[in-house]
């Protein structure tokens, strides 16, 4: 099974549970990193902030392929109650997706705002079909529980092909 996780990550939390996603399930990363004068004030102010490391990795979206993947996991942190803008442009970069099944999940420090439904509105618009959707805060990814249930979506999802 063809298996494509897409994030972006500027602390390496969302990137974290994209290799866990990997690591369980096989598949390939595509880290997306924006230049966007968002991102960059963004990724300018963390770099200043005491404690704060900001991951500058990643190729940008221009035309992501699905045609040959059998599933695609996306993950994003939240901005603002909503997905990055490095997602934003891979969501708008995807080809290929017509029927493709998907699992998609934000990273936040609490309420991940309307983040899950703008991604789902997207893959709909594509013509996806959205198998899971999570939403793992601070406290939940270091319990571990809930990336275990979205590792386990994503096995499931990819059994029932």
């Amino acid at each position: 099974m063809n298996v494509k996780i897409i994030c972006a990550s500027y602390t390496g939390t969302t990137f974290g549970i994209a290799e866990q996603i990997r690591n369980a399930c096989g598949g390939e990363i595509i880290e997306i990193r924006s230049r966007d004068l968002l991102s960059r004030f963004v990724a300018f102010m963390a770099r200043h902030s005491p404690g704060m490391t900001v991951r500058d990795s990643g190729t940008l979206p221009d035309n992501i392929d699905l045609s040959g993947s059998d599933l695609v996991v996306i993950g994003t942190p939240v901005w603002g109650g909503k997905p990055v803008p490095a997602i934003r442009k891979a969501l708008a970069a995807l080809t290929g997706c017509r029927g493709k099944k998907a699992v998609i999940f934000a990273t936040c420090s609490g309420d991940p705002g309307t983040t899950l439904q703008v991604m789902e509105k997207e893959l709909l618009a594509k013509e996806m079909i959205v198998a899971g959707q999570f939403s793992l805060t601070e406290k939940e990814i270091k319990d571990g529980t809930p990336v275990a249930a979205l590792i386990a979506k994503v096995q499931e999802t990819l059994r029932q092909g």
